[in-house]
This record gives structure tokens, sequence and C-alpha cells, in this order.
């Protein structure tokens, strides 16, 4: 009998054209970026540029092509969701670079000040096996199918086999040139570099937000244009 599988996590993936020409250079400029903020905060976990305030690729013009690919790419995921695109305008709200030497890894987190996330690999380690420069992992957060909590744990035994309907995370193997666009919300991490090369990546988040110049007819589901906004103390008398 077919069972129908509802309510899915989409993610989108994609291989952009033109990364062998743009990807050393942006390799370049993030290796640089990393020798210029100094000490590295957090040992054995891979070096975020969030974190040693590097957030702001998006406006160094040396990121200008992947900038443009995201956006092309961003609008796409949301056409597919069906999103009403005549209302949204999108922000990139910060982007940052990753870089993963051996035995590094990011641990399982989500974005929860964005809309949507993007990670885009620059450089990944040439090994026959990519699985072995570190996957990166989505975390199942519904389990909708686990009819009995705790069933699924490791060493229950109690699944027979795995599969789409009762996996607990997906893994996405790190390829040089590939795009990956999901949720922020959703919980996520990658597997530790078991290679002597380093792994760099890109990531961004994302926001929507009102379009411009909708007046009264702006949605109350989405925050106004960011235009719009004011920082307390700014009132005048």
């Amino acid at each position: 009998m077919p069972v129908d599988t509802w309510f899915p996590l989409a993610v989108y993936y994609t291989d952009l054209e033109g990364a062998g020409q743009h990807n050393p250079a942006m390799r370049a400029a993030i290796l640089a970026l990393e020798q210029a903020a100094g000490e590295h905060r957090f040992a054995g976990m891979a070096w975020t540029g969030d974190v040693h305030g590097i957030g702001q690729l998006h406006a160094d013009p040396r990121f200008a092509w992947l900038v443009q690919q995201v956006e092309q790419h961003c609008l796409e995921y949301l056409r597919q969701l069906g999103h009403n695109m005549t209302i949204l305008e999108l922000y990139i709200q910060r982007s940052w670079p990753v870089i993963s030497r051996t035995d590094q890894r990011v641990g399982a987190h989500a974005h929860h000040t964005a809309n949507i996330s993007a990670a885009y690999y620059v450089s990944v380690p040439d090994v026959e096996d990519r699985s072995l420069a570190g996957n990166f992992v989505l975390h199942n957060m519904a389990e909708q199918n686990e009819l009995q909590q705790g069933m699924a744990t490791p060493g229950t035994n109690a699944v027979a086999h795995w599969n789409a309907l009762n996996c607990k995370q997906v893994f996405y193997q790190p390829l040089p040139g590939r795009l990956l666009l999901f949720p922020s919300r959703q919980s996520h991490s990658v597997e530790p570099n078991q290679t002597a090369q380093e792994r760099i990546s890109v990531s961004f988040d994302i926001i929507m937000a009102a379009r411009r110049g909708m007046g009264r007819e702006t949605p109350e589901f989405l925050p106004p244009p960011p235009d719009q906004w004011q920082p307390f103390g700014a009132a005048s008398d």
C-alpha cells in the first residue's frame, strides 16, 4: 500500500557555473582575512568569521560574484516554495567565512535571527571520499514518524532499517562550487574534517521583509522594510 509523505523540509542545492574561475581568488581572500583577524577563539572548532569580526563579506567586492549567485538562487528557492514574491524583499543580514582544518567541526545550531541560510563551498579537500572533508548535517527536529518517543535513539535497536521516513539526520557531502539553501531555524552541524587539507566555505543569513512602497497594503506578518526602523534614542523633541 502507498505511504504519502507530507510536510517535507525543502533544501535547495546547486553547483554554480563559473565556480572554478572565482573560487581561487575567494579562497586567497578568506585566508588573508583569517590571518588578519588574529587568534582562533575556539580550539577544536572550525574558524568562523562571524565570531572573529568578519561577518559582512557581502560588502566586500571580492565576493560580489558569489553574492549575485546567492541572490539569484534564493529567489528561485522561494519561488519553488510558492512564496508571493510581489510582497517580499530580501536582505543579506550577515555573511562570513568558515575554515575547517584537521579534526575541526561545527556543532549543532540554528540561525534564529534569519529566515533563510546559505552555505557555499569555496575549497574542499581533494580526496576520493568527500565525506572525509566533513559532511553538512541536517537534524530531524520534528520526528513526526517517531510513534513512541525515544524509539529511534541510537542503541535501542528499535529501527530495523533507516530510510527517509525515520532518519534522524541527512548528510550533504561538501563539493567545491556547491550552494545549499535551507530554512535558518533548521538545526544543522558540520562533521569533523578528517583530512590534512582545509575546507573553506561561506555562510549567509538572509531575512525577509515587506516590500517598500506598499503603504497600507504592507502585510502585518512581515517586518516592515529596514529603512523604516528607528533605534531607541533617535526621536527628537
